[in-house]
């Protein structure tokens, strides 16, 4: 499409030509808003070349769109940075999106930005956390709940990360009330979890939060059946991200199969992370293996890690020892514990009593007691 700069033989305003671009975009024909951006840039519009590199990373058109995100960043465009970052982690070039967040000199959000980056992307925790406190410091919104989420993910850091939590709760922040009912549904406490997520949902009339699944997930636990039907069907109606697979499973606990599997193909159909384990789990629980099989086998090329001793289990129960082996291997690799005890059953079954030993220092790295040592090798 070429660029309109006339409309009825009158100029087209710089306010109108940024509107059509706006409009286009939103309905992601991003060729033709790509046209208006660049019209309006080559008329020095502010914020016009922006729009235009972020409509060609749209397109797929990496080596345009960096060069015009980098001559939009030259002439003082700031909001060119964040695309250009984006840019770069999309092309392998993570250290360089880090780095170019660094150099924002203070601008909003810039070190959070620059934090996630290391974190996320390069896998850098070190200097990730520098910049998370730089973000805290220069009082970031969102930097406290997001360097808490950061160090939850290390259980020696948990009492840090609550903290932090406490403090974004403070503030009203509501993603830190979900991740502390989360953190007191990981502590088997749904009453405590149920009241942060509550508080959560009230500020500023959440929707659409994850946080709804866990207030679920509270009720389920504390026996309230029918406040978590309602809460799972809110979060399926809100389009909450995982609420079909989670809404399919507590509908297959409560007996309701046909309802649940519905939900489990609508959870596929929505291309939900997890669906295809869950599923998979669902069918081998109802005897419907070679179906099961076929789902966990996908739920592992997606990278879940769960699905690996489900499927062992299947292969042990069908005398595939090798492929049980296997996937009892990759699970235990994969840090779950559960996978060392089932493992030792089938070392148990096959005569192997003296490799079930072995399995108690994979066991104590991921993270047993004592108690659960002394059942694995008695």
């Amino acid at each position: 499409m070429s660029a309109v700069a006339q409309d009825g033989g009158m100029d087209v305003s710089a306010d109108d030509l940024l509107a059509r671009a706006e409009r286009l975009a939103e309905a992601e024909d991003y060729a033709a808003a790509a046209a208006l951006y660049a019209e309006a840039a080559r008329r020095g519009i502010p914020g016009a070349a922006t729009g235009h590199g972020e409509m060609l990373f749209h397109l797929g058109e990496d080596e345009a769109a960096e060069a015009v995100l980098r001559e939009a960043l030259a002439k003082g465009e700031e909001e060119a940075r964040d695309w250009l970052s984006d840019l770069l982690v999309q092309t392998d070039r993570a250290v360089a999106a880090a780095t170019l967040m660094e150099q924002a000199d203070g601008h909003p959000l810039q070190a959070l930005r620059a934090a996630t980056i290391w974190a996320d992307a390069v896998g850098d925790r070190e200097r990730a956390e520098h910049w998370y406190r730089i973000a805290i410091d220069r009082g970031e919104p969102g930097a406290l709940n997001d360097f808490g989420s950061f160090l939850s993910e290390d259980d020696s850091r948990q009492e840090e990360a609550e903290l932090l939590f406490r403090r974004a709760a403070e503030e009203g922040d509501a993603l830190a009330f979900s991740n502390l009912g989360g953190m007191e549904l990981d502590r088997g406490d749904p009453e405590a979890a149920a009241a942060w997520l509550r508080q959560g949902l009230e500020v500023q009339g959440q929707s659409g939060s994850t946080a709804l699944l866990k207030l679920a997930a509270a009720e389920e636990q504390m026996g309230n059946t029918e406040a978590a039907r309602l809460l799972y069907d809110r979060a399926a109606a809100e389009k909450v991200e995982g609420a079909q697979a989670a809404r399919a499973r507590f509908l297959a606990d409560s007996g309701e199969d046909d309802a649940a599997e519905a939900g489990f193909q609508a959870a596929l159909a929505a291309g939900e992370e997890g669906a295809h384990y869950y599923y998979g789990e669902f069918l081998a629980g109802r005897g419907r293996i070679d179906e099961a099989v076929g789902h966990l086998d996908q739920a592992v090329e997606d990278g879940s890690t769960a699905a690996h001793e489900e499927l062992a289990l299947i292969y042990q129960s069908r005398g595939a020892t090798k492929a049980a082996e296997e996937h009892f291997k990759e699970s235990i690799a994969a840090g779950w514990l559960s996978a060392v005890y089932s493992y030792a059953e089938l070392l148990r079954q096959e005569g192997r009593e003296d490799e079930v030993a072995g399995l108690a220092q994979e066991a104590e790295r991921l993270g047993a007691t004592p108690e659960q040592l002394q059942e694995l090798t008695s």
